[in-house]
């Protein structure tokens, strides 16, 4: 593809953010830097079990599914359950111990997955966002295994064949593809991909858009920071939404942060300017990967949506193994 035909966001270097803002120096050596000699004080894993709500899964609901009735289950993190019209969808699935490179090294897990992969349901679809290991990992693709369809962004499914992962769909941003009858479309986050040092941005990122036949909309934004030119375009072009997946934690320390997670109060304008009408909460509670307190991301959430004039309850933070219940279209009475 030659640099006249070739969309903005692809660059001779790998893939770039739309409408990039200014992000001052960041890597992964500044932050290593920070986070062992900054003056915050971060959370210690070891310290921090029990402090995100856990609930035994309703295997009942999730294995005999009402399919007129979409439902989520949070897994923890970024790893959610939707199940709607007899098609299962996981997204990001994480299920190890640390994401991270290394088995003895890395964020370690405080809150153990609300569903195990033995007792996932058969999986239709498999929703990629990225590549980071808090998103992307191999050993959990390896024993989930190549049954279902990996939707991932562009250039990622060469990683996924080291988990020999082959039935992979590679899609790049706003385009279009149909699987088991729901028609997807890739949508652009605020963010960045890397798996080593030298790797930053050769794999895109971004979220997905999704639309089942009865017309029921569905979303997940990956992971991003907040850009008001992006996510106001996307809501213009692809909103609203019945039901959306929006990451609320893993944003301190801000200066250094902004660029990559959203904070509570960013996540409600992403709700609004994107039009979701019940959003459930993702990416907290699972791993330390920040400096704020781990159990902060939900009492700031609700005070945020009170703040903005919105019921709470239309943007909620699930326990670990909780299923939320959502009637499409919403019933009267």
């Amino acid at each position: 593809m030659n640099s006249a035909s070739r969309p903005d966001h692809h660059t001779e270097n790998g893939f770039e953010n739309r409408y990039p803002l200014p992000e001052g120096k960041r890597s992964f050596f500044r932050f290593l830097r920070r986070r062992l000699f900054g003056n915050e004080t971060w959370p210690k894993a070891k310290h921090q079990t029990g402090k995100t709500p856990i609930t035994p899964p309703d295997l009942d609901a999730i294995h005999t599914p009402d399919p007129e009735i979409a439902q989520v289950t949070w897994i923890g993190h970024a790893t959610v359950l939707l199940q709607y019209q007899g098609i299962n969808i996981l997204t990001d699935p994480v299920f190890s111990d640390r994401a991270s490179p290394f088995k003895n090294f890395g964020p370690k897990r405080y809150s153990p997955p609300g569903l195990t992969i033995d007792q996932l349901p058969k999986i239709d679809m498999i929703l990629l966002s990225h590549n980071h290991y808090d998103h992307c990992d191999l050993e959990s693709l390896r024993q989930i295994g190549d049954d279902p369809t990996y939707i991932v962004p562009l250039k990622n499914a060469a990683l996924l064949k080291e988990a020999g992962i082959e039935s992979c769909l590679e899609m790049d941003w706003d385009q279009y593809a149909e699987v088991n009858g729901v028609k997807i479309v890739h949508t652009p986050s605020y963010h960045w991909s890397s798996r080593k040092i030298s790797d930053r941005k050769e794999m895109l990122w971004g979220g997905y858009a999704l639309t089942f036949a009865n017309g029921f909309k569905f979303y997940f934004v990956g992971d991003s920071g907040w850009n008001e030119k992006l996510f106001t375009e996307l809501g213009e072009q692809y909103g609203p939404f019945d039901l959306g997946l929006i990451p609320i934690g893993a944003y301190e320390p801000r200066d250094f942060m902004k660029a990559a997670h959203v904070n509570p109060e960013e996540a409600v304008l992403i709700k609004q300017v994107m039009g979701v009408k019940q959003a459930i909460a993702i990416h907290w509670g699972t791993f330390v990967l920040t400096s704020e307190p781990v159990d902060e991301p939900p009492a700031r959430l609700h005070s945020a949506m009170e703040q903005a004039g919105e019921d709470p309850n239309h943007f909620i933070a699930l326990p670990i193994g909780g299923t939320h219940h959502h009637i499409h279209p919403p019933q009267e009475g």
